[in-house]
């Protein structure tokens, strides 16, 4: 996913190690988010990343360490990531119920539901690269791939990553705003992910789309700013959405947070 680019001569010789490094310093972002997101989890007995969006995350993961990426470096940071779920789906598994209460049949086939998710989700990632790879779509000179002029990974990498940030974005505001509480959630995690969406995403690309701009025209389209916009200001709200609800929750003897009007009922079910 670029590592292997060989830039044309009008581009920067310093462009490809900046890029690289702005691929790390997003991938290292992104792996204390993970940490932190597990470790609020254990917390407050919640989960804090929406059902499709862990869904979505996992089979990314899955496909690109096993199927997309090249390098021994891009292939660990998706194992790495991969690794981690699996404490998001165990904090899923055994305290999903509690955020499900309204919806008896969900919360008792939770786990269910998500494998489901898993399997659609991945046949889609799946599908997508294929379609991409094997038609070499986006071949651009200089983009390398399996030691040849190829199908741009670089843009594959690109479509398939917004659009799962931006729902990710989009879907972590509202559960922030319909739970109530903070739960599986905190302001570490939010600082880390938007920082790691913002290096590794956006200056990434945007760093190409500069220095390199006909192998990086898809980065400034309609519908690619609208997908990384909504992603973007999702998670420029979310901190003020976050403060808020901070300020009127609860917070239980076992950790577990609630929405402050929800209080008293779910003292009741704990005992």
């Amino acid at each position: 996913m670029g590592s292997n680019d060989i830039p044309p001569p009008h581009v920067p010789s310093y462009y490809l190690p900046i890029s690289n490094a702005l691929m790390k310093a997003g991938g290292v972002f992104w792996t204390i988010a993970y940490i932190l997101y597990v470790r609020s989890s254990f917390r407050t007995q919640s989960y804090g990343m929406p059902l499709l969006s862990m869904a979505l995350n996992f089979a990314w993961e899955v496909i690109y360490a096993l199927v997309v990426c090249e390098t021994f470096l891009e292939r660990l940071i998706f194992s790495i990531w991969l690794l981690i779920d699996f404490g998001l789906v165990y904090s899923l598994v055994v305290w999903g119920v509690h955020e499900w209460a309204h919806s008896p049949f969900v919360a008792k086939h939770l786990g269910k539901i998500w494998a489901g998710m898993v399997v659609g989700a991945i046949v889609g990632h799946w599908s997508f690269a294929k379609w991409w790879i094997e038609n070499d779509i986006g071949q651009k000179e200089g983009k390398i791939y399996q030691g040849r002029v190829g199908p741009d990974t670089t843009e594959l990498g690109w479509w398939s990553a917004v659009l799962v940030q931006a729902y990710l974005s989009a879907a972590s505001l509202a559960m922030l705003v319909v739970r109530g509480h903070s739960g599986g959630t905190g302001w570490g995690i939010w600082l880390t992910r938007t920082l790691g969406t913002i290096i590794g995403l956006l200056l990434y690309y945007g760093w190409g789309w500069y220095h390199w701009r006909e192998a990086h025209a898809y980065f400034i389209n309609p519908f690619a700013i609208f997908l990384w916009m909504t992603g973007l200001v999702s998670d420029l709200v979310y901190p003020f959405v976050l403060w808020q609800v901070r300020k009127t929750e609860k917070v239980l003897p076992n950790g577990r947070r609630v929405r402050g009007d929800d209080f008293f009922q779910d003292t009741k079910k704990d005992k």
